[in-house]
């Protein structure tokens, strides 16, 4: 089980990982919590993007995808 510091030690892409796994084994979790994986895994899929030329944009972008990872590693902390 990892804790929560060596989540947040993790990139966003790790964590991403992490949550499909969640979402590919709904057998072993709730599915809510499944459903739940899958969302937060989708949301940095639409992060993904190249980066934008308006600066106040990628601004948005970066602090969008600083608050995913956030909450990424708390849903896992509270799941793995």
């Amino acid at each position: 089980m990892l804790t929560k510091e060596e989540l947040a030690g993790k990139s966003a892409t790790e964590l991403a990982v992490l949550c499909q796994r969640i979402a590919d084994n709904p057998s072993d979790y709730y599915t809510s919590i499944a459903n739940d994986a899958k969302a937060l895994k989708l949301e940095w899929v639409r992060l993904q993007t190249s980066p934008n030329p308006d600066y106040e944009k990628q601004k948005t972008i970066e602090a969008e995808k600083l608050a995913l990872k956030t909450r990424m590693v708390e849903f896992l902390a509270s799941t793995l």
